[in-house]
């Protein structure tokens, strides 16, 4: 009896310490959860969509590296790929200093930060094979800085729906990449791939001239050879048929004229 105590007790002590081990997973879930759905506010999209309106008039043009939301068509692949990306347009976009632009540039950077800076990252980073094949799915986005901006909050906007359903970002997207972004190609904008055609031909059309040229050339320099051997059978031929000279004939008739009027001078 005493062992069946010691066993039941031990069962016990087993099950309690996986149950508070259940608990306390539970309460860091959970803390986890409501810190990352804290992050992205109403206010701070509301702001984003001002500094997007203040840049609305602006004529330059910017160029970035950025991901096609519909190219991937998973939105939780979308954001593991785009995110680091995002860190960069964020570094990149400058405003006055001191201005009130500045002032919301430097609340979405510390928003950006929030994101990524706790023990464990509301966005679970990519590993090193995910990385890699999200690379091929990189394109060069060329668009007004209101675009930009407009893009920036439309990002966000799809983190927050995410973290607000408990996404961990746990899945692992290479299949999606593999599927979705064919190659290096890939990272072509659609301006840059109708213009890749165009280029090439342009650059294969000298080398069909140099390629015409080149056979007219040959033919040429063929035909100038089979003419010279043919007029060289031609002059060759009358020597090994008679072994004479070919002039010889208009020679003779020239002798033959000048003996006639001897002949008649002797008959007188």
């Amino acid at each position: 009896m005493p062992r069946l105590g010691a066993k039941v007790c031990l069962l016990r002590c087993t099950l309690l310490s996986s149950l508070l081990l259940l608990l306390l997973c539970s309460i860091h879930e959970t803390e986890q959860n409501s810190y990352c759905q804290q992050i992205i506010t109403e206010k701070h999209l509301a702001e984003l969509e001002e500094l997007a309106d203040t840049q609305m008039q602006h004529p330059g043009r910017v160029s970035f590296k950025f991901i096609d939301k519909m190219q991937l068509n998973d939105s939780i692949c979308y954001v593991k790929a785009a995110f680091p990306l995002l860190g960069k347009i964020l570094e990149r976009t400058e405003f006055k200093e001191n201005s009130s632009n500045a002032k919301k540039m430097q609340m979405v950077r510390r928003m950006y930060n929030r994101i990524d800076e706790n023990v464990d990252p509301c966005i679970r980073e990519e590993d090193d094979e995910e990385r890699k094949l999200s690379q091929m799915c990189f394109e060069e986005f060329t668009t007004s800085p209101y675009e930009m901006l407009v893009l920036v909050k439309q990002f966000f906007q799809d983190i927050n729906q995410l973290l607000q359903n408990q996404e961990t970002f746990e899945k692992d997207c290479s299949q999606v990449y593999r599927r979705s972004c064919p190659g290096p190609g890939a990272g072509a904008s659609p301006e840059q791939r109708r213009k890749e055609p165009l280029a090439r031909e342009g650059r294969r059309e000298p080398l069909v001239y140099i390629t015409v040229a080149s056979v007219v050339a040959v033919l040429l320099a063929m035909g100038g050879l089979l003419f010279y051997k043919y007029k060289s059978r031609v002059l060759q031929r009358p020597m090994e048929d008679g072994g004479c000279d070919p002039e010889e004939p208009e020679r003779r008739a020239l002798r033959g004229a000048a003996r006639s009027p001897e002949l008649e001078t002797q008959d007188l």
